[in-house]
């Protein structure tokens, strides 16, 4: 785990709202549907202004309160330009969580940690703002969470 600054990172995608009670049931989660979503329907190829990179993201925003309540889940790429629905992350301080195995088992144990640490943990304060997951490569995901 790190600490980071986001200056200047333009994504783009579909969203849906959502909250951590729904995704916890096969019938009423959101996210994981959303990711099909984008890759049937090949958003991406229809996404302009990409940047020059490979990777993908899943954001997480507008949160209703905390953990408990509802919020935005998007799929993403990160585009040159921002048109239409895209998100902008401007000058942002993170805490960054890494974590490498099979995905997407990988990503749902990094939140374990993650929600777990802040938990247990008082030396960075989560805002709720806007927090990420990128994934660059086949077995990996690096998870951005906003601090103050």
């Amino acid at each position: 785990m790190k600490v980071s600054y986001v200056k200047n990172l333009m994504l783009q995608g579909i969203s849906v709202r959502t909250n951590n009670e729904n995704e916890k049931n096969e019938e009423t989660q959101k996210i994981a549907p959303l990711w099909a979503k984008y890759d049937e329907e090949h958003i991406f190829t229809k996404t302009l202004n990409k940047a020059n990179n490979t990777s993908f993201y899943g954001l997480y925003l507008n949160y209703e309160s905390d953990v408990n309540g509802d919020f935005d889940a998007m799929v993403a790429v990160e585009v040159t330009k921002a048109k239409n629905n895209a998100i902008v992350i401007e000058n942002k301080k993170y805490l960054v969580f890494k974590k490498e195995g099979e995905l997407p088992d990988v990503s749902i144990e990094l939140w374990k940690e993650i929600w777990e640490y802040f938990e247990k943990n008082s030396d960075y304060e989560r805002i709720y703002g806007i927090d990420f997951e990128k994934y660059s490569k086949q077995d990996e995901v690096e998870i951005y969470i906003s601090i103050k």
